[in-house]
C-alpha cells in the first residue's frame, strides 16, 4: 500500500510549503527536503503506509501520537520528536483530541548513516530543547520561505542530526559524566569495562548500554579513541619511542599498540611521526626561505 502523503484522515488544518523541488545539486551532494508541513490535527487523525523514499522527522509541538514501527509500540509526547525511517512499513495516529504536529521528508548526504547511528543509540525519540530546538525552529522558519536556501536547509540539518547524535539535547547523566572522568584519568592503566562499571556504582552490561545511548559510543571505542588521539600528540610532538608512547597511552604492549594504530590510522605510529617530522621540516624551510628573501629585499631597498 503506497498512500499519498495528503491521503490522510483527521486533519483540520495545514500549514505550510507542502512538496518542494530540490535542485540538482541539493538532491547529488546536500542534505534535501522533498517536503514539509505543519498540521492541526484531531484524535481521529491517522497514516498507514508500506513505503515511502524518504526519511522523516516528526516534531509533536502540541498533544500525543502513537506510533506502529520496526516492530515496536512507540509513543512520542508533546515536545519530542522521531526520526523515521519511511522505507520501512509504519502506522502512526494522534492519542490526543488536538494534535498539533510539523513534519519534514527529507533525504542526501548521510541521512541513512544518521538513521542508523540514532536509530542504534535509541536517540531517534528524543527531545526538543536547546540547542536542538533553536536549530529545528530554523528548520521550519527556513522551509516556511517561498524560495528556501538549499545550503541553508541542509547545513541546519546537519547541525540538528549532530546535537542528537551528541546528546546535547538532554547533556549527560551523572553517571556517564563520573566514567568519563574516571576513564580520562585512568588511561594509561590497562582500563577494564567493568573496572569502570564497579567505580560508578553499576553492572557491566547496564553501564555499557547506558554509555552507548548517550555517547553513540561503547566504553572501549571512547577509550580506545582517546588513546589513539594522545598516541597521535606524543607522536607529532616529542621524541619518546614507539614503546614508551605506547606504555604512556595504556596499551598493553607495542605490538598491540602498532596494530591498533594501524587499524585506525592506516600508517604505523613509525610512519605517522615521519610524516609529521618531514611536513615540519617542510615548514621550517620555506619560513627560514621567506625570512632570507625579506633580508634581501631589505638590503635591496636600503
Amino acid at each position: 500500500q503506497v498512500m499519498s502523503i495528503y491521503n490522510e484522515s483527521g486533519i483540520l488544518k495545514k500549514n505550510g510549503r507542502g512538496f518542494h523541488n530540490p535542485g540538482e545539486f541539493a538532491t547529488q551532494n546536500l542534505y534535501y527536503v522533498l517536503w514539509s508541513n505543519r498540521y492541526l490535527c484531531d484524535e481521529n487523525y491517522s497514516v498507514s503506509r508500506d513505503y515511502f523514499d524518504s526519511f522523516s522527522l516528526i516534531y509533536v509541538l502540541e498533544g500525543k501520537m502513537g506510533f506502529l514501527y520496526d516492530d515496536r509500540q512507540i509513543i512520542v509526547e508533546h515536545g519530542e520528536a522521531i526520526l523515521l525511517d519511511f522505507r520501512s512499513q509504519h502506522y502512526y495516529r494522534s492519542l490526543s483530541e488536538k494534535l498539533d504536529k510539523w513534519e519534514m521528508l527529507f533525504k542526501g548526504s548521510a541521512s541513512e548513516a544518521y538513521y542508523r547511528l540514532l536509530s542504534e543509540c535509541g536517540k531517534n525519540v528524543f527531545r526538543v530543547k536547546g540547542q536542538t530546538q533553536n536549530v529545528l525552529e530554523k528548520i521550519m522558519g527556513e522551509l516556511d520561505k517561498q524560495v528556501p536556501e538549499e545550503h541553508t536547509v541542509s547545513a541546519l540539518i546537519h547541525t540538528m542530526l549532530a546535537c542528537v547524535a551528541e546528546g546535547r539535547t538532554n547533556g549527560l547523566s551523572d553517571p556517564v559524566q563520573k566514567a568519563l572522568a574516571y576513564m580520562d584519568s585512568h588511561l594509561e592503566q590497562p582500563l577494564q569495562i567493568h573496572e569502570v562499571a564497579e567505580n560508578i556504582g553499576l553492572s557491566r552490561s547496564y553501564f555499557s548500554r547506558l554509555f552507548r545511548s548517550e555517547t553513540g559510543q561503547s566504553p572501549y571505542d571512547y577509550i580506545l579513541n582517546v588513546r589513539i588521539a594522545t598516541a597521535k600528540d606524543l607522536l607529532a610532538g616529542t621524541t619518546l619511542s614507539v614503546s614508551k608512547v605506547a606504555k604512556s597511552c595504556g596499551f598493553v604492549n607495542t605490538s598491540h599498540f602498532v596494530r591498533l594504530f594501524r587499524e585506525h590510522t592506516g600508517q604505523t605510529p613509525a610512519a605517522f611521526r615521519n610524516y609529521f617530522n618531514i611536513n615540519l621540516k617542510k615548514e621550517r624551510d620555506i619560513m627560514i626561505e621567506e625570512v632570507e628573501k625579506l633580508g634581501k629585499r631589505s638590503s635591496t631597498d636600503e
